[in-house]
């Protein structure tokens, strides 16, 4: 909601503000806390990119990938990063769908290998950006804007780890990507 008033049959509303929402009724301020429903997954474990995962969901159906391998035909895993923490350059044979469920916003970096810098979108309710999808093969990284975020990817054909590499920085693509954009080491192992 944007700030500002709203009368309503001579109640004046006033927007939400801070997760209280205020109304003026006969020139009595109303106020009225909103509870946020916070997600606490349990059971994450660490994950080699950085950050913690747990997967929720792998389809039973199976589909042949274009290297003839068999994978499920979906999966989907929560993903959690903490202020500072990175989810490094990394890339996986299939497509990923980044969907926000909590915290305010995530930055999520994809980079084709090129000399142009990486792309960024960002993930939040301030821009009513929800989700995001990294095709398949693509270098993708990701950071919270400030708080902890809770994100769900979900990859089709389904994930697997042989089909996951890291951006190694003494690599052709990792020496690539600091030459072009120095700020984007961070998001490397070393």
């Amino acid at each position: 909601m944007q700030s500002g008033h709203t009368k309503t049959h001579g109640i004046k509303v006033r927007d939400q503000v801070n997760g209280v929402r205020r109304t003026i009724i006969r020139g009595r301020v109303m106020e009225q806390t909103r509870q946020l429903n916070t997600m606490k997954p349990v059971n994450l474990t660490e994950h080699p990119e950085g950050g913690r995962f747990r997967e929720v969901f792998r389809s039973n159906a199976t589909i042949s990938t274009s290297q003839g391998e068999i994978r499920s035909a979906l999966t989907h895993i929560y993903f959690s990063l903490n202020p500072g923490e990175t989810s490094n350059f990394h890339k996986v044979l299939s497509d990923e769908v980044w969907n926000l469920y909590q915290g305010t916003g995530l930055r999520l970096y994809s980079w084709d290998g090129s000399s142009t810098p990486p792309q960024c979108v960002t993930l939040s309710a301030a821009d009513n950006i929800f989700c995001h999808v990294i095709p398949a093969g693509i270098w993708q990284a990701a950071e919270p804007i400030s708080d902890t975020v809770l994100v769900g990817c979900s990859v089709a054909p389904g994930f697997e780890f042989p089909d996951f590499t890291l951006i190694d920085p003494d690599s052709d693509d990792g020496k690539r990507l600091v030459s072009i954009a120095p700020e984007f080491a961070k998001f490397t192992i070393s």
